[in-house]
């Protein structure tokens, strides 16, 4: 490996990025350009796609979206992850690539909040170098390769199981369809006393530009009403990714939350995808919920650099932000 340099990858080159991204063992639709694109014109910032070259060759990279506040150039993390993605093998040449990438980082002055890592990245070691700060989280993820319903569900998902078949619910993959999936999201939040964060409109912008690497899978009742839908993304053939997922009241009552998962893995495991990775499991309803079809709790690392005075400043600013809301709805 010799000398590597760090540049921005402009529009023209992200086909190209987005083709050697698909090739990675662990690649995932997060760091993929027209995922960055779909953020930057859902939630607003400019993308910055870095690419790391030994010579002419990409051997790693990261997406990020840049908000801009006068002098302060601010990284917002998309959804669930913010991968650094690697293709160099040996330990040494990775750490190598993540130097790189986090010092030309460091040169764009970038105010970096904690940015989830996919659950390849454990050797972060260069992040505690360069003193960047790190966290851990959890997921679970399912080898769809040795899954088995009878032989990894728990006895309590099998017996939701039962209960969506004496309900006749129906579960399997339909067009994507963003209203169907926001309203079912939105019953969801309801139900925990909280606010969907996502618009209608900002859904509609990410799920039209998944394209062929976006998967809804959705459970209706006898009548057609839907119960149960989810939302999955992969880019490559390895990993698959939980997105969204939202259930109606009466849903919960006929085990279609659990129908819909069955289904969506035995989807999965035909399409040839070797892990489905639920994109979360910190909270303990939560992760006893995933657990119960089967997987592993696996450790995911987060990385940022956000100053001091950033620090102590973005809190004052969140909350006078919010009581700006709170003083515009009154």
């Amino acid at each position: 490996m010799t000398a590597l340099t760090v540049r921005e990858l402009k529009q023209a080159e992200w086909e190209h990025w987005d083709e050697w991204l698909a090739q990675q063992p662990w690649s995932s639709p997060f760091s993929a350009a027209w995922w960055l694109d779909a953020n930057c014109r859902a939630f607003g910032g400019h993308p910055l796609l870095l690419g790391v070259l030994d010579e002419e060759q990409l051997v790693g990279g990261v997406a990020l979206r840049v908000m801009d506040a006068g002098p302060i150039h601010m990284v917002r993390s998309s959804m669930l992850y913010n991968p650094f993605v690697i293709a160099v093998e040996s330990a040494q040449g990775r750490q190598k690539v993540l130097g790189a990438l986090l010092e030309d980082i460091a040169r764009r002055r970038l105010v970096v909040p904690p940015l989830t890592c996919t659950t390849d990245m454990v050797d972060l070691r260069q992040a505690v170098w360069h003193q960047w700060n790190m966290t851990a989280s959890w997921t679970v993820v399912i080898a769809l390769k040795t899954w088995a319903l009878e032989k990894d569900m728990s006895r309590s998902k099998l017996q939701q199981m039962r209960k969506a078949q004496r309900a006749e619910v129906t579960a399997r993959v339909e067009p994507p369809d963003a209203d169907v999936l926001y309203n079912l999201m939105q019953a969801t939040m309801s139900r925990h006393g909280r606010e969907e964060s996502l618009t209608r409109e900002q859904l509609h912008i990410l799920v039209e530009a998944t394209g062929t690497h976006g998967m809804q899978t959705v459970v209706r009742g006898v009548d057609g009403v839907p119960l149960s839908a989810d939302f999955s993304m992969a880019h490559g053939p390895g990993v698959a990714y939980g997105i969204w997922a939202g259930n109606s009241a009466i849903g919960l009552t006929k085990g279609a939350p659990t129908a819909m998962y069955v289904s969506l893995l035995k989807e999965l495991q035909t399409r040839g995808y070797e892990y489905f990775d639920w994109c979360g499991a910190n909270l303990p309803g939560v992760s006893d919920f995933k657990l119960g079809f089967g997987g592993t709790l696996t450790t995911r690392l987060a990385i940022s650099r956000e100053p001091l005075w950033f620090r102590t400043a973005f809190p004052v600013y969140v909350r006078l932000s919010e009581l700006k809301s709170v003083l515009r709805r009154h």
